[in-house]
């Protein structure tokens, strides 16, 4: 379950091969630190047709074994340089867990874990890495998006594929379209929310697929108790109370 959560990202850059576009020049560096963890306990599987054959899987993808998932946890184990290591576990519904490992490096892209985690910091039209097939994905936007910490500054790619058609011998028509929204947080570099819709017309058959993961825990997010400017109003005011308190001595203060 862990290798194909990680081949559902992976086999997506191979889809948008045919597009062309310049590798940003922006520094690439790691936005978290062994022993970070985030937690996908918001997942959510749809799956329709009135196709009685129809497959309940997309490219290898199992529909059904999503939806028997509780959720997925995924935790740094090292950092060097540019690579950083992890660890997935998905927890299913009936209390049994599976783990893998896996690596990626936030510069390049290579490893196995491409996607997951990307540089911290990037921006608009920068590339998620610099070589290889997710260097032609570009970011299309910053935008603030709401999760456990609050609101969160987080990078968004939108991928839509089609709709397309072609023909099956001897005349079938097929017509098929699929749209991804990928969502990383700013600051650290993480996927925190990624959504697949899918859409498969063969003939008069309809199936449609859609899958949502979305962190609902992290240790990295540290919810404020105030807002920051708040210390430093506060200290402004212990700072002028005394300095009134002190002058006031002096004044009061007898001459001998």
């Amino acid at each position: 379950m862990c290798k194909k959560i990680v081949l559902l990202t992976l086999l997506l850059a191979s889809l948008l091969s045919a597009m062309v576009v310049t590798s940003s020049a922006q520094t690439r560096t790691v936005g978290v630190a062994s022993g970070n963890w985030f937690k996908y306990g918001e997942i959510n599987v749809t799956w329709s047709s009135n196709d009685p054959n129809a497959p309940k899987a997309w490219y290898g993808m199992n529909f059904e074994e999503y939806n028997e998932t509780a959720w997925v946890s995924a935790e740094i184990t090292g950092v060097s340089g540019k690579n950083v290591t992890m660890q997935y576990v998905v927890h299913f519904k009936n209390d049994t867990d599976e783990t893998a490992s896996s690596w990626v490096n936030v510069e390049t892209g290579d490893g196995n874990a491409t996607s997951m985690l990307i540089s911290a910091n990037l921006g608009v039209n920068d590339t998620l890495y610099t070589s290889g097939p997710y260097s032609i994905w570009t970011i299309n936007e910053t935008i603030t998006r709401t999760y456990v910490s609050g609101p969160r500054e987080t990078n968004h790619i939108n991928l839509t594929y089609g709709p397309y058609n072609y023909t099956i011998p001897p005349d079938t028509e097929v017509y098929y379209y699929y749209s991804m929204n990928f969502y990383w947080d700013k600051l650290t570099g993480f996927l925190v929310e990624d959504n697949f819709e899918i859409m498969n017309q063969t003939g008069e058959y309809i199936t449609e697929w859609s899958l949502q993961f979305r962190v609902s825990e992290s240790n990295v997010w540290v919810v404020p108790e105030f807002p920051s400017w708040i210390p430093v109003l506060t200290l402004f005011i212990v700072l002028t109370s005394a300095i009134v308190v002190y002058k006031r001595r002096l004044v009061e203060k007898p001459i001998n």
